[in-house]
């Protein structure tokens, strides 16, 4: 008897144990835990996806944590506005998309901050919203949607330099001002590959 009350403990404990594990996953179709690289990486000699993702948050994590003592930021009479500014790619083997990627996540990790939108804003760009505009209500975007003084641009530029199968790259976002030009912040990240 006390055998049998043994077996029946001993199942019910295995069954409790099955249903706190989790769920099987199944076949991966080729998928990998980001951080993963891949033979296929491996070889390659553009920068990683998974670098692109960890600069992208580095340089969200750098202005959100600057931006109370960076001067041109002191003093808003309202939001700043954000627009998308130049791509510069002087790879020659790196798509621009992949670059456009990475601003797209910098916004998207920015506007994530309620700190951040409390001081910033992103806007479209004009042509897109025009378009949108006359095609929901056939009227054009008003043309005093952001003030000048308090608009940045956010601009990034790429370069490789190549030694046989040694790759260097310099990947660079800045804001800048709109009406001055002037660059407010800055950063940049170095990768270094070896490959094909």
């Amino acid at each position: 008897m006390h055998r049998l009350c043994a077996l029946f403990f001993a199942l019910g404990t295995a069954g409790l144990a099955g249903c706190a594990a989790p769920p099987p996953t199944g076949t991966g179709s080729g998928r990998v835990p980001q951080g993963w690289s891949t033979p296929a990486e491996a070889g390659d000699a553009r920068i990683l996806p998974d670098d692109y993702i960890a600069f992208s948050d580095a340089w969200t994590q750098a202005l959100i944590a600057e931006m109370y003592d960076e001067p041109a930021f002191q003093g808003l009479p309202y939001r700043a506005t954000i627009l998308f500014g130049d791509i510069v790619n002087r790879t020659d083997i790196i798509s621009s998309v992949e670059f456009e990627q990475v601003r797209e996540r910098i916004k998207n990790n920015l506007m994530q901050s309620r700190d951040f939108r409390d001081r910033f804003r992103f806007l479209i760009s004009r042509a897109q919203l025009d378009e949108l505009r006359r095609r929901e209500v056939n009227q054009p975007v008003d043309q005093q949607r952001f003030d000048e003084m308090h608009t940045y641009l956010l601009n990034g530029t790429m370069y490789r330099t190549s030694r046989t199968n040694t790759h260097s790259y310099l990947i660079t976002y800045q804001l800048v001002n709109f009406r001055t030009g002037e660059i407010v912040f800055v950063r940049d990240f170095d990768d270094k590959r070896f490959g094909r």
